[in-house]
């Protein structure tokens, strides 16, 4: 028989294993809720543009359709893309009346914006960055297969009309001018032209990441050519990670030897290199970047630049630029600029040829920022 205290006593031990069970209970049911819950969806799309290749990944209950997805790219391409005659800046590359002015309805804001970008970095590179390079690439041919035929006669003669400046070449805008109606390219010489390829494909990825963050996209990763930009995290819930190639021309595999990785942000990264565009001449590598400021091929042991900044389109200038400058130059351009943008994220990688100083085990040198030192994972 159960005395009264010990009846209690098993009472309140009844009570709490109750209150017990229905916490566990609980629990269980919240865990079940949490791990039945719908899992986030990735969304890949891919293709080929520009000359190149590009994959969009993000995550979300949004999405965008590729049709949008090719509307942007076709935007750019119909403005800025060089290979098709019916581009806009075919058009005015062809365009050889010096008694009027190419005039055109820039709507979708794509010249205005790139050609003020590039002006404030042509005049940051002191004219390492220039979009009018174009007749110099074309004389010297692709991956510098005219090398033998040129000489500084053919190179005196052009650059006469190359330069990324006011009196050479100019853009007005209807909104700076209460006489036009529409935006006006002035030549100077009808034989300037212009190649904003070293921009305008980072300004696509720019354009792709509007189109997703309009969408309610918060986190996507846009590829094209190599210019990334990333928002938010990944599938994960972590940093996206983006790779950097060892500069080689191959590994003798087929395969994609990789020098460091790059956890990224809500910024963007691009890279340039030459490691697969050269020319040896009398068995010295002559790259196949062309100087605008003198003419002729950069020669200098930099390799490959990795830039960070916000926008794609200015990671992508940057990193053409340095691919001019060399490493000196090149390095001090780069500091000047986060000097100047000390409120915007600018990193920078250098991977530079050692040169008599390399080894088999150490053939680079290598470079970065403050904020990448500790950040490169290298492999």
């Amino acid at each position: 028989m159960i005395s009264e205290d010990n009846h209690h006593v098993l009472n309140t031990y009844m009570n709490l294993i109750a209150v017990a069970t229905l916490k566990v209970a609980t629990v269980f049911v919240v865990l079940n809720l949490v791990s039945c819950g719908p899992s986030p969806i990735e969304h890949i799309h891919s293709g080929e543009a520009q000359g190149t290749t590009y994959v969009i990944k993000y995550n979300g209950d949004e999405s965008v359709t590729q049709l949008q997805v090719d509307s942007v790219i076709e935007s750019m391409d119909v403005e800025m893309n060089t290979w098709r005659s019916d581009s806009r800046i075919s058009e005015l590359n062809n365009f050889k009346r010096t008694d009027a002015d190419f005039s055109f309805d820039d709507h979708s804001k794509i010249w205005s914006v790139i050609w003020e970008l590039s002006s404030e970095i042509h005049t940051d590179s002191d004219g390492a960055f220039d979009p009018t390079v174009k007749p110099l690439v074309d004389l010297w041919g692709f991956g510098l297969k005219n090398v033998d035929k040129v000489d500084s006669t053919d190179v005196d003669s052009i650059m006469r009309f190359v330069g990324f400046r006011p009196e050479n070449i100019g853009l007005v805008r209807p909104e700076t001018s209460h006489t036009l109606s529409e935006t006006q390219i002035i030549k100077e010489d009808a034989r300037t032209q212009l190649d904003f390829n070293a921009i305008a494909q980072g300004y696509t990825v720019d354009m792709l990441i509007d189109l997703l963050l309009a969408s309610g996209i918060e986190n996507a990763m846009v590829e094209l050519g190599g210019e990334v930009r990333c928002i938010g995290l990944n599938l994960k819930g972590l940093p996206w990670r983006i790779a950097v190639d060892k500069p080689v021309t191959n590994d003798g595999t087929g395969g994609r030897p990789l020098q460091a990785i790059l956890e990224v942000l809500n910024a963007s990264v691009c890279t340039s290199g030459n490691y697969r565009k050269f020319k040896e001449i009398e068995g010295v590598r002559v790259s196949h970047t062309i100087d605008p400021r003198t003419g002729y091929p950069a020669y200098h042991a930099l390799l490959s630049v990795t830039i960070l900044a916000e926008s794609a389109a200015v990671a992508d200038a940057y990193a053409t630029a340095c691919m001019v400058l060399g490493p000196k130059e090149g390095r001090a351009f780069i500091d000047r600029m986060r000097r100047k943008k000390s409120g915007s994220p600018i990193e920078a990688l250098f991977i530079i040829d050692a040169g008599v100083n390399a080894t088999l085990d150490a053939p680079y040198e290598f470079w970065a920022t403050e904020g990448w030192k500790e950040a490169i994972i290298w492999l």
